[in-house]
């Protein structure tokens, strides 16, 4: 059967002083139930059989909204309007269908999964080992739990279950995609016929999955091609845990690139500035003079700048669908663009 989604919302507007100051509030809950998820069909059914959408979820998001604008007049020629735009998400799986206790999504190069779905936690959360040091001494080693693939330099993982073997149940919750706040600003002055605009929007609380560091960051990946500067950081016995990535070496299994940990999560929280205008506007006794009801002219440009500590190319990574994102696997990243604008009212 379809989704289904119901939603409840409280908001109020208010001005204030005038108008000069408007306060936007909304407190919103929205229960979407009957998720659909298409399913992975065992391999004895062929390759050529269409995977059932079937409903295994129901999820709950709410948050608060709230827009503050703020405008007035330095003096008469001078004046400015302030927009800030907030957003504060919670999300949460709450229900999965009979007999399912998670299911699981994406997988890079056999690091699978990379997302898990489970009551209790946001959509597409991270799974994996959680990396608590390097190897740093053949005595740490020694005194380890069991770790297939152990040796110094490479990730030492926790033994969550205290069994004293690192095993695919020592997996757990790692970090999540989505953020607990988002927010834009607008601030826009305008002094005679002259107007500046700018655009700042800043996402916070979110992790990102760097899988592109499985590429460039091992030796063992696709030995011989082109690597990158996480190499210069890699493990040695001075760096210790300050490296930057394992040891430098020709070798794939558990702890190195054969699987997912926490190594790969990132603090993906980031401020953008996503656009800054510049414009003027002609004054009728000279656009009159030319024949023309209206002449503006301005330059724009976005994408200029990102303060973020992500060490991939872009923190505002999207994703396949709703189940798996927060997967960089190098993709493209906001573009830098500048545009001219010249406009001729006739």
């Amino acid at each position: 059967k379809w989704e289904t989604s119901e939603t409840l919302n409280i908001g109020f507007d208010a001005s204030f002083f005038d108008n000069h100051l408007d306060l936007i509030l909304d407190w919103w809950k929205k229960d979407t139930k009957d998720l659909l998820y298409t399913v992975q069909l065992p391999g004895v059914v062929g390759n050529w059989a269409s995977s059932p959408a079937v409903n295994i979820a129901t999820m709950n998001n709410h948050g608060v909204d709230f827009q503050i604008v703020g405008r007035g007049n330095f003096t008469e020629d001078f004046s400015f309007e302030v927009t800030l735009n907030n957003t504060f998400l919670s999300n949460e799986i709450t229900h999965l269908t009979e007999g399912v206790d998670f299911f699981d999504t994406g997988g890079y190069r056999g690091i699978t999964p990379t997302n898990r779905n489970a009551v209790g936690q946001t959509i597409s959360t991270f799974v994996g080992y959680t990396m608590i040091v390097y190897f740093n001494s053949q005595a740490d080693v020694d005194s380890s739990p069991s770790q297939d693939g152990k040796g110094i330099g490479r990730f030492k993982y926790e033994d969550v279950d205290g069994d004293g073997a690192i095993t695919p149940d020592d997996r757990t919750y790692i970090g999540s995609p989505v953020a607990d706040y988002t927010g834009g600003l607008t601030l826009n002055l305008r002094y005679k016929q002259l107007t500046f605009e700018t655009y700042w929007y800043g996402s916070y609380g979110n992790e990102v999955w760097n899988q592109q560091k499985w590429f460039t960051d091992f030796f063992g990946s696709f030995e011989g091609a082109a690597k990158g500067t996480g190499a210069f950081n890699s493990w040695t016995p001075e760096l210790g845990n300050n490296a930057g990535a394992p040891i430098w070496e020709s070798a794939s299994n558990l702890s190195t690139n054969g699987a997912g940990n926490s190594w790969y999560v990132e603090d993906a929280s980031y401020i953008r500035l996503q656009r800054i205008s510049l414009s003027y506007e002609f004054e009728t006794a000279f656009t009159d003079r030319i024949n023309l009801k209206g002449l503006n002219v301005g330059f724009a440009a976005n994408n200029l700048w990102t303060i973020t500590k992500y060490t991939g190319i872009d923190p505002s990574v999207g994703g396949a669908s709703d189940a798996n994102f927060g997967i960089d696997v190098g993709n493209y990243p906001a573009t830098p663009s500048f545009t001219i604008d010249l406009e001729l009212k006739f």
